[in-house]
């Protein structure tokens, strides 16, 4: 199993959340088999892609702008950014502290990477199963890329994944161990993979399981190893401050959003442009689409150019929160350490992104708003939806 590190601040400098839901955008869409986890690999693997044109070097993109504090370079963020109270200003309790229900939601995200459930074997399938099959797809008696599971399993949920045609419907009435073929027609139109478009294909199927109730396990020293701690209660230490930070950099992100700036720096405009041109050139790859088809798929505009010009008044609120975080900094003297990377977890993205735009990421989601916390007033018992 490849481990992520879990407690990794997200590194989302001018990502816009319309963006970061684009991957989300295409469930309605008709799958391939197998396609589901296809798209997994490819976005895991956006980073690695070689042959991927995003115009540029990402560490270029992502930290050219900037200089070795993070700073936007040649920018006196505080001569033009007009800033909130900040210092001495009262802090509801619930952004300072971990509740156990947070503590316990992410322990459950954690647990679903070992989630093991029982093996069904003894009745038939039936609509709404979870199952694991295997298949090998062919097209006139020929196997076609992306049509098999390579006999590493595959788990699905029938009318709930989406498959091509009534693929998954045709397994209903099967049993675990049966083998059998069903037939399905790519649609006319298969963007996905346009060899197939309109085929006819015959999927040779063994369903391995259908499956059943969750075996419980609780977090232990075993799993915790495998994010890089010497035990469950050190795990759960970390977790608990990873939730105080975050919620710290979500009231800090608050009060940035209270500055104001008469006039961006045009710079900074198109920096955030370029980051964003980029990340749809690497979420248009994993689709295997143009960026322009991309963004008509999946936000209705005809290019790429015209859903930058759509974003103009959404960078220039980023730039002025950023410009806000490195306003206090100036102003109080404040750097990303060494240390405070470390503490953050996001050294391994330095070699991604470059230091000098981790360290705005640091700066604005930890540094700042450790700063304004410390230098606030916690006040006990505070609810913000009152």
């Amino acid at each position: 199993m490849k481990v992520k590190k879990y407690l990794c601040l997200l590194l989302c400098l001018a990502m816009s959340a319309g963006l970061l839901a684009g991957c989300a955008s295409n469930e309605d869409s008709e799958e391939t088999p197998q396609e589901e986890e296809q798209e997994e690999t490819e976005q895991e693997n956006e980073g690695e892609e070689e042959e991927t044109d995003t115009t540029s070097d990402p560490v270029e993109i992502f930290s050219g702008a900037l200089d070795e504090n993070g700073f936007f370079a040649g920018v006196t963020a505080s001569d033009i950014v007009t800033l909130p109270d900040y210092k001495g200003i009262s802090i509801p309790e619930e952004y300072t502290i971990a509740t156990a229900e947070e503590l316990q939601e992410d322990v459950d995200t954690i647990m679903e990477n070992y989630a093991e459930y029982v093996h069904v074997t003894d009745r038939a399938v039936e609509d709404g199963d979870t199952i694991n099959m295997d298949y090998v797809g062919t097209i006139d008696g020929e196997e076609f890329d992306g049509g098999s599971t390579q006999g590493n399993g595959t788990t699905v949920t029938i009318g709930v994944t989406q498959y091509i045609d009534d693929f998954l419907e045709q397994l209903i009435g099967h049993t675990p161990g049966e083998n059998f073929d069903i037939e399905v027609t790519f649609p006319e139109t298969y963007q996905n993979s346009p060899d197939l478009a309109g085929k006819d294909a015959v999927f040779n199927v063994t369903i391995n399981y259908i499956q059943g109730d969750l075996i419980p396990r609780e977090l232990d020293d075993e799993i915790a190893m495998d994010y890089g701690f010497e035990t469950a209660a050190d795990l759960l230490t970390a977790l608990e401050e990873s939730i105080v930070m975050n919620k710290e950099a979500q009231f800090a992100a608050e009060l940035f959003s209270q500055a104001t700036c008469e006039e961006v720096p045009q710079e900074i405009i198109t920096y955030m442009e370029n980051i964003e041109r980029y990340a749809l050139g690497v979420y248009s790859a994993a689709y295997g689409m143009e960026p322009d088809l991309y963004v008509q798929a999946v936000y209705g505009v005809e290019s790429v150019d015209a859903y930058i010009d759509g974003m103009t008044e959404y960078y220039e609120a980023q730039a002025t929160s950023t410009l806000a975080a490195q306003a206090i900094a100036e102003l109080e003297g404040l750097t990303v350490t060494q240390e405070d990377l470390a503490v953050t977890r996001v050294e391994d993205s330095v070699t991604l992104y470059g230091e000098p735009y981790v360290k705005n990421t640091v700066l604005c989601q930890y540094v700042v708003p450790q700063f304004i916390v410390e230098n606030g007033t916690v006040e006990q018992g505070t609810d913000t939806e009152e």
